[in-house]
């Protein structure tokens, strides 16, 4: 320590070390009698002890004396040092801190103090943070924990001693800090006194927390809380702001807690016993207790009062606390054996605002309480009487032993006082204008509220009410202008003043917790909340005390699941609307989305909560989880919303009730003027819940609301749901379904008042309770006063001045990350450039996610991912919002990606002015990515949900992309599909493998100068190349081309549903090569309608069947064009209109020629000024070389052509065969025009393999077709393709002694008549699923025919074959999505065949059919043979039909 110097600090007294920093540890002692410390700073993680014991033990009096000085960084002063018996042989001690600030500091006092000493703490402030502060507990046990404590009571001993914490504030911060740390014990004896004076405490968790210890008052002693604030916001079981082990009062001593205030969660005091004897007494005398209990004794019968000790419980107000809002207790569960029979004294207590006359019962005191009336005072409840002489009135008049006011054992201690409070002209709440901060320091004592003026919050932000100590004062917070990243304020109780305008919010959430006083206000208004948590506002286990209102006025709101959730929407006598707001979710995961969602509802004593004006979209519109009560005048109302459904789910609501509904005693809902879309006005979740009214005046209205169409049923309910008690009323009129009005059969029940649009309903029309009178010739009302609007409701929503959202400065920054690996993603989405080069995306935290609602669209932004991969659940995602914002452009560049079981999503309204480009992926996916928002996830390249491009392009090209499972989509679009305004999404150059479709599209909707293309694509298997599964439109000179596809597809085109070709639109398929399979998939109805200026383009592609059976066109207006052609199918060209009818090609308005092109065939006319050489000649406003209406997208040229395979063995001559070689592992198709074809011990090997034998290609007399003693495997597959209409005379096939191993046998088609199949003496084995394009194959086979017909003298002959499988569930011979047909003399035989099914649950011949047709048809004298086959082992089903 220094030298002590004279003057030190600038004023320190004589001897006083001043004026420095200590930065290192040390021990204070040495013989002398002071220490003192003046202006001095204790630094860093150090220890400076001031040990008693190495004091001057000769002096008159042992003096140390902190003034004004300040503990930080960890520093650590202990003071004391003496054990009990070296205690009594010391001087006595003064230990005087005042003005001490601590910040991450530590005061201990440590072991027992000399006699008739004296420890004061005065005007001191010490703060600290289980983080920051460095004490380490010394308790055994306890070592490694932390309790970031500002004050340590180690062992202190207090012999006719006094403690004195006065005019103090004490903050402790941290998830399980303790501001006050007793360890080892605290002991007041000997007429010692412990006073805490006008202190305020707040701690996360504890107040006092003792290690093991007790807390004893004895011999005369006083232990006293008066005058003080405590809050501990902790809302965990079992947590309390005081813990000791056992509290033990004795000895003539008091405990006493006296004018505070305790703003708490579970309990004031905790401990195992709580012990009063020897004439003692404990006091709680004009508290306020916001907590659940007071005193919670955790031991059973724990609680003694004996020798005639007294508890008095006086002049108390009892309150909820943070941990629940239903308890309120002076005790736990306490009967106290009946030999004690304690002394308790209980006089004017409130409790909630009530007097408390039953203690047992509002208190849950388990034993008698005497109870006086308030001002009844008597010397045994008001006073201490042992140390009293008599009382008059309610003054205690004490003995020569008594002192203060309740002539306590001990004397009272000098230098108490009141908290100081501001004066009166600092009342006024301060605000802070400008600049930015991430947190928010706790209020001084007195401080009314908080003020932030444009002001930008970094971090999230927690306003805590408890941590104002303002008594009795409304608390104000203001919040204008702001930017926040996240924003929770947690009601105390008190009454509070919210006011949060033009406010931006992003991407966090604004929540409301705890209890809001009554006459509070909540306003939020012209506020922008683009949140990406589950809600965007919660009033989470948030209650609302009577008179209270909440506005949620003209903001605009967003979520992921909820705009805005209440855990529960309980309204006392006043209000809560939302109104004239934008509210919407961004996931549509399991229906329970919405953009109002209340757990439960409770509308009272003439409460209002209403819903009015605002614009929706999500699945529902007003969610209520629970039961619904109206009650006393209650109103609860829907107004005037607009809402946008959801087409994936079947419930979606405007108001969606998955509870009961009780209306009562004049209570009135109402659900008017509202105009849904792709939803239900009201739906009832459940059948057993109900909606029952009751009571004079309780009215439902159900009036001129609106769906655009019949889609959704106007009320999904029944009158079985709803029970009307008269006089209660039900209105219903007026409501429209499109243009019509709803029919409401059997949607209610008998007594239903019902009206129709142009008649007046006065209880439709006003709300009657507030109305004077109806004008039925204007349907107006007339309102009493004190009633508002045109319909008299009782409430006003005042007119609010909304200053403009405020300037948010943006990030410039136009670096780049490069080559790291992320595992977790924290995006600052306001700025305009994002760069990724190189970068490893890994993992389900690593989805990266764009939203553009939250960037700065009002510049140019640029988003670039170059050569990155991502991997293990990692997904990059792009959301945009309920429409299509203005942008000043968006450029997005997704090059040179790798993807490992992940995707590209966008979802919802992208930005206006989008440029886009997913160029040169690599995908491999094995299993589904899970996106938050969408409700069907599959193994899809590019996700597209709701999806609309304004203006915009986007391409995906040169992607490379292989599914490892079945079932997945290329690109999967989800909802609706929308471009508009010259917009353009094209697919083209991408390669796919095992996926199902290439696109798969619910909606789509290309309209306004629009493009949609899939070009040059190309898929090695699947279903289709286009799927569409629901509406469909090409309208205003808009484009929809699938031109230069190829793949083994079942079909290249897959329609639900009508297509739609209007406006001078055109529907372009040409030069698609779907090799053997159908172009379209025969849905049995024509599906196309096309107006007068329509066209549509057929030509150039390769099939094997059209896949019609009746006409392409459902409509034709006159002027139509179909320009169809130049096609070839199952290997022969179809060049004229006769062919194209036989195919099902009909009302074709211009056969195409092969190698000529026409205006109306090969370009988009309208932009056409003419053709030559097969090029078009674009107009303005033509783009691309058919001079499509929208810009064509750039991208990467088409990747080069794959090496040619090695060409397959010259075709036999007749009479002779290919044999003994390795075929090249292609995908080969034979049989043009030959008559003979032969293969002998030829193998054919390899997942790419397959040999298919076109019978529509072959011609002659007799065609004879002969693989013999072949070797099939490794996924290859034999195809025998049939054809009707070949030009074949006899057809004979002979398939014999081959050798299937996981390999497949595939004949399928209409055979033409007298054909002879021969399939004998093969060996089959299969120990897995072989996967074929279009098959739709779901288990393990070795035979699998589709659409097989024979007929005309035919025959299929399966004899001699042995059938091997291994898998469960697998089938020897699968008839797959289609009925066997046999007709006609024609004969269908299993003969003589040997089964092994190896695994369980076989099947020998499964016969699968279609939906609800029949699986097997044998027609005019034919037959279907199954006799004498060996079947080794048990299966499930022999033939399953």
């Amino acid at each position: 320590v220094p030298v002590a110097r004279a003057g030190a600090g600038g004023g320190g007294a004589q001897g006083c070390v001043g004026g420095v920093t200590l930065t290192e540890s040390v021990t204070v002692g040495g013989g002398r009698a002071t220490a003192c410390f003046d202006s001095v700073v204790f630094s860093g993680p150090i220890t400076v002890a001031v040990d008693l014991f190495w004091m001057d033990a000769f002096a008159d009096a042992l003096n140390v004396t902190l003034r004004h000085c300040v503990l930080a960084g960890g520093a650590q002063l202990r003071i004391g040092g003496l054990s009990e018996s070296t205690a009594r042989l010391m001087p006595h001690a003064l230990v005087n801190m005042t003005n001490v600030t601590s910040l991450e500091g530590t005061i201990v006092l440590h072991g027992a103090m000399p006699l008739h000493s004296s420890v004061l703490m005065a005007n001191s402030t010490l703060r600290a943070t289980v983080g920051g502060s460095q004490y380490v507990p010394t308790t055994p046990g306890h070592e490694e924990s932390w309790y970031g404590p500002a004050l340590v009571l180690d062992g202190v001993r207090l012999l006719s001693t006094r403690f004195v914490m006065t005019r103090s504030t004490l903050v402790c911060g941290g998830s399980s800090c303790a501001a006050i740390l007793v360890e080892r014990g605290l002991c007041a004896n000997l007429s010692s006194v412990f006073y805490m004076d006008n202190c305020v405490v707040r701690s996360r968790v504890h107040v006092m927390y003792a290690l093991a210890s007790d807390l004893r008052v004895s011999s005369g002693s006083v232990f006293s809380v008066q005058n003080s604030s405590w809050s501990a916001s902790s809302i965990e079981y079992d947590d309390g702001a005081c813990m000791f082990r056992d509290v033990a009062v004795d000895g003539g001593s008091v405990l006493q807690i006296v004018s505070s205030t305790f703003r708490l969660g579970f309990a004031m005091l905790i401990a195992n016993r709580l012990t009063v004897t020897d004439g003692s007494w404990l006091v709680h005398r004009d508290n306020e207790f916001r907590t659940a209990y007071v005193v919670y004794v955790e031991s059973e019968n724990g609680v003694a009062f004996r020798d005639r000790s007294v508890w008095s419980i006086l002049d108390n107000n009892f309150t909820y606390g943070s941990y629940s809002s239903t308890i309120v207790s002076m005790t736990n569960d306490w009967s106290p054996p009946s030999d004690l029979r304690p002394i308790i004294y209980g006089m004017c207590n409130e409790l909630r605002g009530s007097l408390v006359t039953n203690y047992k019962e509002e208190l849950n005191i388990g034993t008698p309480v005497t109870v006086l009336d308030c001002g009844a005072c008597t010397v045994d409840a008001v006073c201490f009487a042992a140390r009293t002489s008599s009382i008059s009135g309610c003054v205690c008049v004490c003995a020569a032993s008594g002192y203060g006011g309740t002539c306590l054992p001990a004397a009272v201690p000098d230098g108490l006082g009141p908290l100081p409070l501001p004066d009166a002209d600092d009342a006024e709440v301060r605000c802070v204008h400008g600049g930015s901060i991430s947190s928010v320091d706790d209020p001084d004592p007195g401080v009314r509220g908080l003020c932030f003026v444009n002001v930008t919050f970094i971090a999230d932000i927690e306003l805590d009410l408890w941590t104002f100590n303002a008594p009795q004062q409304t608390l104000n917070i203001t919040l204008l202008q702001c930017v926040l990243v996240g924003l929770s304020i947690k009601g105390s109780g008190a009454r509070v003043h919210v006011n949060v305008t033009s406010l931006i919010l992003d991407p966090g959430a604004l929540e409301f917790e705890g209890d809001f006083g009554a006459s509070s206000q909540i306003l939020v208004a012209g506020s922008t909340l683009l949140s990406t948590v589950s809600r965007a506002i919660a009033f989470s286990d948030f209650s609302f005390d009577a008179n209270s209102t909440l506005l949620l006025l003209d903001n605009h709101i967003e979520g992921n699941s909820y705009a805005v959730y209440f855990s529960i929407g309980v309204v006392d006598g006043g209000g809560i609307i939302v109104k004239g707001s934008t509210l919407s979710t961004t996931e549509e995961d399991d229906g329970m989305e919405s953009c109002v969602c209340v757990y439960a509802v409770d509308v009272k004593n003439g409460g209002y909560l209403g819903v009015e004006n605002n614009t929706m979209s999500a699945v529902s519109g007003i969610y209520i989880y629970e039961d619904t009560t109206v009650s006393s005048a209650g109103l609860l109302r829907v107004a005037d919303c607009t809402l946008v459904g959801s087409a994936e789910f079947l419930d979606s609501a405007l108001l969606y009730l998955a509870g009961s509904v009780a209306l009562q005693g004049g209570a009135q809902w109402r659900v008017e003027g509202n105009n849904v879309d792709a939803a239900s006005v009201l739906s009832i979740g459940h059948a057993q819940h109900n909606i029952q009214l009751s009571g004079d005046g309780t009215t439902v209205v159900l009036a001129h609301n609106r769906q655009v169409d019949d889609s959704y049923p106007f009320a999904d309910l029944d009158q079985s749901n709803l029970i009307v008690v008269s006089p209660a009323k039900l209105v219903v009129g007026c409501n429209l379904q499109g243009d019509e009005e709803v029919l409401y059969d059997g949607l209610f029940p008998e007594g239903v008042e019902v009206f129709g649009c142009g008649t007046c309903n006065d209880d439709a029309a006003c709300y009657m309770p507030g109305t004077e009178s109806v004008d039925r010739g204007s349907c107006s009302c007339s309102c009493k006063d004190g009633w508002h609007g045109a319909s008299c409701l009782p409430f006003e929503v005042p007119d609010t001045f909304l200053p403009p959202l405020p300037e948010r400065a943006v990030d410039g920054d136009t670096s780049c990350v490069v080559n790291q690996t992320m595992r977790e993603i924290t995006l600052n989405m306001w700025k305009t450039h994002h760069c990724y080069v190189g970068v490893t995306f890994s993992g389900v935290g690593a989805v990266l996610t764009f939203s553009f609602d939250s960037m700065p669209l009002h510049l140019p932004i640029n988003i670039t991912l170059n050569g990155c991969t991502f991997r293990e659940g990692a997904a990059l995602q792009f959301f945009g919002d309920a429409e299509a914002a203005e942008s000043a452009g968006v450029l997005i560049r997704v090059s040179q990606t790798v993807m490992r079981s992940s995707t590209v999503a966008f979802i919802r309204a992208l930005p206006q002015h989008c440029d886009i480009a997913v160029t040169e992926v690599d995908a491999v996916q094995s299993s589904a990515v899970h996106l938050p928002g969408t409700v069907n996830n599959k193994l899809s390249v590019v996700m597209l949900h709701e999806v609309e491009l304004t203006a915009s392009t986007l391409l995906v090209s040169n992607a490379n992309a292989h599914a490892l499972r079945c079932g997945g989509f290329g690109f999967y679009s989800i909802g609706t599909l929308t471009l508009v305004r010259g917009s353009s999404l094209y697919t083209r150059y991408c390669s796919f493998d095992g996926y199902t479709y290439l696109f798969r599209v619910n909606t789509l909707s290309v309209r306004d100068h629009s493009v949609f293309a899939l070009l040059n694509n190309t898929m090695a298997s699947g279903t289709s190349l286009l799927y569409q599964h629901s509406r469909f439109s090409v309208l205003d000179h808009s484009v929809l081309r699938v031109v230069g596809n190829s793949g083994t597809v079942s079909n290249a085109i897959v329609a639900d549903e009508l297509w739609t070709v209007q406006q001078s639109s055109w529907l372009d398929w040409r030069d698609n090569d779907v090799g053997v399979g159908a172009f379209f998939d025969d849905t049995g109805s024509a599906f196309v309608s096309i107006d007068s200026s329509g066209v549509v383009t057929l030509t150039g592609c390769k099939m094997g069947s059209t896949g019609l059976s009746v006409s392409l066109l459902s409509r034709v207006d006159a002027g139509y064009r179909f320009v169809a052609g130049c096609l070839t199918v199952a290997g022969r060209e179809v060049t004229t209109a006769a062919e194209l009818e036989l195919h099902g090609i009909t009302n074709v308005t211009a056969v195409a020629v092969c190698g000529e092109c026409t205006k109306d065939g090969d370009c988009f006319a309208p932009l056409t000024t003419a053709v030559s050489d097969c090029e078009c000649q674009c107009a303005a406003g033509g783009h691309g070389d058919v001079c499509v209406p929208a810009p064509v997208p750039a991208g990467p040229p088409p990747p080069p052509p794959p090496l040619p395979p090695t060409p397959p063995p010259p075709v036999p001559l007749v009479g002779e065969c290919i044999s003994d070689m390795e075929y090249p592992a292609i995908a080969h198709a034979v049989g043009g025009g030959l008559s003979w074809l032969c293969y002998r011990n030829v193998t054919f090997s390899g997942g790419g393999m397959s040999l298919t034998v076109l019978i529509g290609a072959m011609t002659g007399d007799v065609v004879n077709v002969t693989l013999d003693e072949c070797t099939w495997r490794d996924g290859a597959v034999l195809v025998l393709l049939g054809n009707a209409y070949a030009a074949v005379g006899l057809l004979n096939i002979v398939v014999t002694g081959n050798t299937f191993r996981d390999a497949l046998l595939r004949p399928e088609g209409v055979f033409p008549p007298h054909t002879n199949i021969t399939i004998s003496g093969n060996r089959f084995t299969v120990t897995r699923l072989i996967p074929r394009s279009g098959l739709g194959l779901r288990k393990p086979s070795c035979v699998a025919m589709n659409e097989l017909a024979i007929t005309n003298d035919s025959a299929v002959v399966l004899s001699g074959n042995v059938f091997q499988t291994v898998r469960a569930s697998s089938s020897a011979i699968y008839v797959v999505g289609s009925a066997l047909r046999v007709s006609w003399h024609s004969v269908f035989a299993v003969l003589g065949n040997v089964f092994h099914m190896d695994g369980s649950n076989g099947t020998l011949i499964h016969l699968e059919g279609f939906a609800q047709s029949s699986s097997l048809k044998v027609l005019n004298n034919s037959a279907v043979v199954i006799r004498g086959n060996v079947v080794s082992r048990p299966v499930k089903y022999f033939l399953l039909l």
